[in-house]
């Protein structure tokens, strides 16, 4: 099949530039094939970083280095369903910041939110909720050194009592990334929202989650 290569430089130390297009893998363990539904060979943690070399329906050939250590590069083919390809033409996102002394930019997707509630064992009421966040950041840096990025995210329910009251909670957390040339990582934030027995809480709805980039600092 005819694949469409964009032109991307993927600058590591000790690895020569190479034009590809460059993901992560989004599954929690992905599994690497000698080829396309063929041998379990390896398996890659979500968020590792690979190149595409390759396709064949949806199967991707791709490479990328063993325990993050680039001397050790090893090629396989993954279910495309489990990759997420980066922007080719530069990095892009709905939150961007800029390390001045580099003029590197950072920018973060968040491309999942979810609420899970949970039952009180005693009654049809919800006990306490959890909101997760997940996002990805990438960045164009080209240097030998590596950027610190902190991002925060806030997430905001509303919850209703069977009296007919409505009350709105919020919740933050940040979390700080190490992001090295042409990088990306990828985070879950989780939230917790308990409640009172007496407050007889019978819904709750998410109303928002925001991610942002709060700083970036060349290290």
């Amino acid at each position: 099949m005819r694949i469409l290569f964009f032109v991307l430089l993927w600058l590591m130390p000790v690895v020569t530039a190479v034009a590809m297009p460059i993901g992560m893998t989004t599954a929690q363990s992905l599994n690497v094939r000698s080829a396309p539904s063929g041998e379990v060979v390896a398996s890659l943690p979500m968020g590792t970083v690979a190149g595409v070399l390759d396709m064949q329906g949806d199967w991707l050939k791709v490479m990328y280095f063993e325990g993050g250590d680039t001397s050790r590069s090893r090629e396989g083919w993954i279910h495309g369903q489990y990759f997420r390809l980066t922007s080719a033409s530069g990095v892009g996102g709905s939150s961007c910041e800029m390390e001045y002394r580099s003029g590197a930019e950072v920018c973060l997707n968040l491309i999942n939110t979810n609420l899970d509630c949970h039952e009180d064992l005693s009654s049809d009421t919800y006990r306490s909720c959890d909101v997760t966040a997940e996002y990805e950041l990438a960045t164009d840096y080209r240097g030998q050194s590596s950027l610190g990025v902190d991002v925060s995210c806030d997430a905001e329910i509303t919850h209703h009592t069977v009296n007919g009251r409505r009350r709105s909670s919020t919740e933050s957390d940040w979390f700080s990334h190490s992001l090295y040339s042409h990088g990306s990582d990828w985070n879950a934030m989780n939230f917790s929202f308990s409640f009172n027995s007496f407050d007889e809480i019978y819904r709750v709805q998410l109303d928002s989650v925001t991610c942002r980039i709060e700083n970036v600092q060349l290290w």
